[in-house]
């Protein structure tokens, strides 16, 4: 089936499901109930109207709020079909199946086959993860995926979005690992995830609800880099001084009348002066440059790692934190 005539199956789905819900709506039990049915059929029927229109994300929104109001397969269908025409894949193939599960009645049995062939075709769309964790079994173990937390058990497939994921393992006792990878539409990979054991401090911080406490005199702990800043900008102050003090009795001496007047000696009292202030800045500087290499770098504390992997069913890389 081409995609015009998909798109107009689709449409004219939603526009009889409305016909048929507000045609087939049960009598209410209570007063309660029909302000419940009424304002889930006027959601329903309003986003059957954005859905004729082609505004899908505005129906898809609609259809939820209707959805959670009132649960109505022909709610659910439709908004499966919304959800399919936003490209929410995952979700929609999750609303057909649920729409496919319930017992069919004859209101719905005119979209059981539309949504048979809704879910054949999303299966071959959406993209397939199975997680492969090391230790294959950790009690308290808890995923995420993309963020949102995953109930699904190491081993069991999961089905994603085609495109880039995160997968994140935690777990009391272990360091925490993230996962990122790429699938594509009806495609699988294999996602592993290596949890390594906390370390004794680590455990007892996080039973304690918080970090580490700083051990005493930790900031004296890395060697001070402050002394031989200090030593290496004295002596290129005093080197400076030096040369500016030894060029200008140079000046000074080819500016006197004579070689042996009080200028001329004042000019190489300067120069001399001048000398020694520079061989003292020099000096200094050395001085210097001797405490900062003697002093080890410091440490940089690790982290975290970072480990890319590759198999035949994918690519990735795996974050340890």
């Amino acid at each position: 089936m081409s995609a015009r005539p998909a798109a107009r199956s689709a449409r004219l789905g939603v526009a009889l499901a409305a016909a048929l819900l507000m045609a087939a709506a049960p009598l209410p039990a209570s007063a309660h109930d029909a302000g419940d049915v009424e304002s889930a059929r006027a959601l329903f029927v309003q986003g059957a109207k954005l859905a004729k229109q082609g505004r899908w994300e505005e129906a898809r929104a609609l259809y939820a709020r209707s959805l959670q109001i009132k649960a109505a397969p022909l709610t659910r269908y439709s908004l499966g079909v919304a959800q399919r025409e936003t490209g929410h894949l995952v979700e929609a193939l999750a609303s057909f199946r649920t729409f496919l599960a319930e017992p069919p009645t004859p209101t719905t049995t005119p979209y059981v086959g539309p949504a048979r062939e809704a879910v054949a075709a999303l299966e071959g769309r959406i993209g397939r993860a199975t997680i492969a964790l090391k230790p294959a079994e950790i009690d308290g173990l808890a995923l995420a995926v993309d963020g949102r937390p995953l109930r699904a058990a190491p081993g069991q497939v999961i089905e994603l979005e085609p495109g880039a994921h995160e997968i994140s393992a935690s777990a009391p006792g272990f360091r925490a690992a993230v996962a990122r990878f790429s699938v594509g539409a009806g495609s699988s990979v294999e996602v592993p995830i290596a949890l390594a054991r906390a370390t004794t401090e680590a455990r007892h911080a996080s039973a304690a609800g918080g970090a580490l406490p700083p051990v005493a005199g930790a900031a004296d702990a890395s060697p001070s880099r402050t002394l031989p800043f200090v030593v290496l900008g004295a002596g290129g102050a005093l080197f400076a001084g030096g040369a500016i003090l030894g060029l200008s009795g140079v000046k000074q001496a080819g500016d006197a009348r004579s070689s042996s007047g009080a200028d001329a000696g004042a000019a190489r009292a300067k120069g001399i002066a001048g000398d020694v202030l520079g061989v003292t800045g020099i000096a200094t500087v050395g001085v210097g440059l001797y405490l900062l290499l003697k002093q080890p770098a410091p440490s940089t504390p690790k982290t975290g790692s970072v480990t890319p992997w590759l198999s035949a069913s994918g690519a990735g890389i795996e974050v340890r934190l």
